[in-house]
C-alpha cells in the first residue's frame, strides 16, 4: 500500500459586510486508488451572525465522511463537457487535464449564487518556505484598478500596504503595483497569516503576480497572486481559535 496523501481545503462564508470567514474544513484522502472525503465545521461557524450552515451539511457538531465529494463542493466544479471549460482553466493558469478538485481549489469555488467559497492550506516549498495562491480581491471597487492590472505582468513583485483605517477590517492589506497604484486587497482569510508571519519572526512576506488575465475575464479572476515567505520553525498556519474544528 502506498502512503496516503491528503489535501486540505477550507470552506469560507462571505459576510454581507464583505469579510470572508472560515466556517469548515474539507479533507480529501487518497490511498492507492481509493478516495474519501471528510468535512467538519470550525469554531468560527458558531459565532457568525447570519451564517446558516452549508447545504446538505446541517449539523455543526457532526464529522461528515463520504466516498464522494459533498454536493455543496461538487457543485463548484465546472463540468469538463462545457464548451468554455478550456478557457476557464486557462484563466486559472492550469491545464485542461488538471484534477477537478485542484481546479476547484484554484478557482476558490466562487459562485455568484451564494456566499460560499474555498481556499487552500498553504504549501511548504522544497527549500522550507511557505507559499499559497490567491486571487486579488475587489479590483472593481477601486477606481483605476482595472486599468492598473493591465500594466502588471507575470513575475512582477507587488507591494503590500497596511490599511489600518479600513472601516471593515483594520488589519486589511492593499495590493499595489511597484509604482504604488492600488489594485485590490488580500483576501480576509489570508490577512491573519501574513500578520502572524511578520510577528512570528519578522518574516519577509512577498507577493508576486502569478498570472494576469485580460479585461474580458471576470473581475474576481483578473489577477492571480502568489504569497511567498519563510516558514518559521514551530509555526502552524491557520491554527488560530477560529480555525479549530468544533467536533
Amino acid at each position: 500500500m502506498t502512503e496516503p496523501t491528503e489535501r486540505r481545503l477550507y470552506a469560507a462564508w462571505r459576510h454581507p459586510d464583505g469579510l470572508i470567514h472560515p466556517v469548515g474544513m474539507l479533507t480529501r484522502r487518497v490511498v492507492d486508488s481509493n478516495v474519501s472525503y471528510r468535512f467538519v465545521y470550525l469554531k468560527a461557524a458558531e459565532q457568525l451572525d447570519g451564517f446558516d450552515r452549508l447545504p446538505g451539511l446541517a449539523d455543526l457538531h457532526r464529522v461528515y465522511e463520504s466516498d464522494h465529494l459533498f454536493a455543496v463542493f461538487r457543485n463548484r466544479q465546472m463540468p469538463r463537457r462545457r464548451p468554455d471549460y478550456g478557457e476557464y482553466v486557462r484563466r486559472l493558469d492550469l491545464d485542461i487535464d488538471t484534477d477537478p478538485f485542484e481546479v476547484m481549489a484554484r478557482s476558490e469555488g466562487i459562485r455568484m449564487t451564494d456566499r460560499v467559497e474555498v481556499f487552500s492550506y498553504p504549501d511548504r516549498t522544497p527549500d522550507g518556505g511557505l507559499t499559497t495562491l490567491f486571487f486579488c480581491r475587489a479590483i472593481r471597487h477601486i477606481p483605476g484598478a482595472a486599468e492598473a492590472v493591465t500594466e502588471v505582468t507575470a513575475g512582477d513583485v507587488l507591494v503590500l500596504a497596511d490599511e489600518p483605517d479600513n472601516p471593515v477590517n483594520p488589519r486589511a492589506m492593499l495590493i499595489c503595483t511597484r509604482t504604488g497604484r492600488k489594485i485590490g486587497w488580500v483576501p480576509n482569510y489570508l490577512v491573519g497569516t501574513i500578520h502572524e508571519l511578520r510577528e512570528f519572526s519578522e518574516a519577509d512576506v512577498g507577493i508576486v503576480a502569478e498570472h494576469v488575465n485580460p479585461p474580458t475575464a471576470p473581475p474576481h479572476m483578473r489577477l492571480l497572486c502568489r504569497l511567498r515567505a519563510p516558514w518559521p520553525d514551530g509555526y502552524e498556519p491557520l491554527s488560530a481559535p477560529e480555525f479549530q474544528p468544533i467536533a
